[in-house]
């Protein structure tokens, strides 16, 4: 492999079956310089920039290429600012990884994908939540007046009790449903964008559902019309999910 190229393997969190990828910059002579921590089974104790052989780097597992984000310097600039820290000592898992090191070797800029979408989706949990609280709200009003009388007539009924015992796990399903999709996707490759969109996908669709089994004493009708404020409240919150996460992404760049 030429030199300068951002190296990525899968390994495993210590004692889980949950996988993650490890970022080091391949320096073009065999050997690789990435951060590590210094107990891969206690990550937040320290540790510190390395330059080690490929194949210790790869620990059998494959090597694949990362290029987004685009670099924004030259082959040779990546390398001479990586190896320029090597030894140099200091690791956290959230704030300052294997990703972030190697991302600002070759950007300028210390960012984390793995790191922006677990706490993007923390954050858009609360905001989801949120939304689920308003909604009731809303459902709350309007059902003590117009909605009732709507009900005779088109046999919805008030059987569809959307109450916060449904409405906020639904959230939260729907934001760890996002959460899964969205990983899988960035540790299969896939773009920023494409990842984000999984997630989404996977997000509206759980909230939907678990909605949807709400209203099933409703009978199709009931189930639609649970399927609807499931997808109402993940749209509902998507504004200040996204706040939350320009915000993260922000504090991790930091």
């Amino acid at each position: 492999m030429p030199g300068g190229e951002r190296l990525r393997v899968e390994r495993r969190v210590a004692g889980s079956t949950v996988g993650y990828m490890h970022h080091g910059i391949d320096v073009g002579d065999g050997t690789v310089v990435h951060a590590r921590p210094d107990d891969e089974r206690n990550p937040l104790a320290g540790g510190r920039v390395e330059r080690t052989s490929l194949t210790e780097f790869a620990g059998g597992g494959t090597v694949l290429v990362t290029t987004e984000p685009a670099a924004a310097y030259s082959p040779e600039e990546i390398v001479a600012r990586a190896l320029a820290h090597v030894g140099r000592a200091g690791y956290c898992p959230v704030i300052d990884n294997c990703e972030h090191f190697a991302t600002w070797c070759a950007t300028g800029e210390r960012t984390s994908r793995q790191v922006d979408i677990v706490l993007s989706r923390i954050g858009g949990a609360a905001a989801r939540v949120a939304a689920a609280v308003s909604a009731r709200r809303i459902l709350a009003t309007a059902a003590a007046g117009t909605v009732e009388r709507v009900a005779v007539r088109t046999a919805l009924g008030t059987t569809v009790r959307l109450s916060l015992r449904t409405l906020v796990p639904a959230a939260v399903a729907g934001e760890a449903a996002a959460l899964a999709a969205e990983w899988t996707a960035h540790q299969n490759g896939r773009s920023l964008a494409d990842s984000r969109r999984a997630g989404e996908a996977a997000g509206l669709a759980t909230s939907a559902v678990a909605c949807a089994l709400a209203g099933l004493p409703g009978g199709p009708a009931g189930m639609i019309t649970g399927a609807l404020a499931g997808a109402a409240v993940w749209a509902g919150g998507g504004l200040a999910t996204r706040a939350v996460t320009a915000v993260t992404r922000g504090q991790t760049r930091s």
